[in-house]
C-alpha cells in the first residue's frame, strides 16, 4: 500500500509538471554573492577594532618594558647611591664606562666609540655592557614590540634613551638647571613627576641620553617615537609609566631635528616640564 501511494504522488507531481525532489539543497549564484559581501561587509567592520586591539596591545607591551627598565635603574640607585650615568662621553672626550647603555643606535660615524659588530645598533653587546643590564638580564625590555627600525636590514636592539637630566650633563648655558645625581635630589619635579626613559623615536635614536632644552631655544633636539597611535610611553622616577599622546603636527611628522618650538611647541612643554626645573 506505501509503495502504491509513492507511486501515484510520483505520477501526480508529474502531471502537474513539478520536478522530482532530489533531498539536496544548493545555493544560488545570487545567494552565494550575497553571503560573500555580507562577509565582506562584517571583516571591513571588525579590522579596525583588530587594529585597534593590536595597537593597543604593544602599546601595553611598551609600558611594560619601560617600568622593567625604571625597576633597574632604581635598584641600580639604591646599591650605588648614585643615578646611574647617562652622558655618553666624559669631559675629556673619551667614552664613557659607566654609561647606562653603551654605543650608538644611528651608527653614525660622529660617534668614533661605534665598533662595527660589537656597539652598533644591531647588536646587544652595547646592552649587555651597559650598567642597568646586571640588574634585569633580559635585552628584549630594551626594545619597542612596535618598533620596526632596522639598520642594513638587522632590526636594532634598542629603543628607549633616559632623560638627559638624569644623571647627565647640563645642555650648553643651561647650568642653571638641576642635573640630578641621586634619588633625593627629585624635589622639583618631583618622583611621581620626573621622567626617566622615554620611547625615542627611530630617527632620533642615538646614544642613550635624551636630550632636553629646557630654554626652548632649539625646541625638540631629540624626538619622542610616534608608533604608538601618534604618541609615546615615557616611565616616571617612583616607577610608573604612562601614555602620552603627541599634540603638535610638527612632533608628529618632522624630517629634521631640531623640531621648531616657534611658536611653542605644547609636546615640548608637556617634555621640559617633566625633565628638570631651575635650581
Amino acid at each position: 500500500m506505501g509503495i502504491r501511494l509513492k507511486r501515484t504522488h510520483a505520477v501526480l507531481r508529474r502531471e502537474r509538471g513539478e520536478k522530482p525532489c532530489s533531498g539536496r539543497t544548493a545555493f544560488t549564484l545570487i545567494e552565494l554573492l550575497v553571503v560573500i559581501a555580507i562577509i565582506a561587509i562584517l571583516a571591513g567592520m571588525l579590522m579596525p577594532a583588530l587594529s585597534k586591539a593590536r595597537t593597543s596591545a604593544l602599546r601595553t607591551s611598551c609600558l611594560s618594558g619601560t617600568r622593567q627598565l625604571t625597576l633597574a635603574w632604581q635598584m641600580y640607585a639604591d646599591d650605588n647611591e648614585y643615578l646611574v650615568e647617562n652622558y655618553h662621553f666624559d669631559q675629556d672626550g673619551t667614552v664613557n664606562q659607566y654609561a647606562w647603555v653603551r654605543g650608538s643606535m644611528d651608527d653614525n660615524p660622529a660617534y668614533g666609540q661605534v665598533e662595527t659588530g660589537v656597539l652598533d645598533s644591531t647588536n646587544t653587546h652595547s646592552i649587555v655592557l651597559g650598567r642597568l643590564f646586571p640588574y634585569h638580564a633580559s635585552t628584549d625590555i630594551y626594545r619597542c614590540p612596535s618598533d620596526r627600525s632596522q639598520t642594513h636590514g638587522v632590526p636594532r636592539v634598542r629603543s628607549y634613551s633616559i632623560n638627559g637630566w638624569m644623571g647627565g650633563r647640563p645642555l650648553a648655558g643651561q647650568d642653571a638647571y638641576r642635573v640630578f645625581r641621586k634619588q633625593s635630589d627629585l624635589v622639583a619635579p618631583p618622583p611621581s613627576s620626573a621622567f626617566v626613559f622615554i620611547d625615542e623615536h627611530e630617527k632620533s635614536l642615538n646614544d642613550g641620553w635624551f636630550a632636553v632644552d629646557m630654554l626652548g631655544r632649539w625646541g625638540l633636539l631629540d624626538a619622542p617615537a610616534t608608533r604608538h597611535g601618534g604618541g609615546y610611553n615615557l616611565s616616571f622616577a617612583d616607577g610608573h609609566a604612562q601614555f602620552w599622546k603627541l599634540l603638535d603636527q610638527r612632533t608628529l611628522s618632522w624630517d629634521t631635528l631640531p623640531i621648531s618650538n616657534t611658536p611653542s611647541n605644547p609636546d615640548w612643554e608637556q617634555l621640559r616640564q617633566a625633565a628638570s626645573s631651575l635650581r
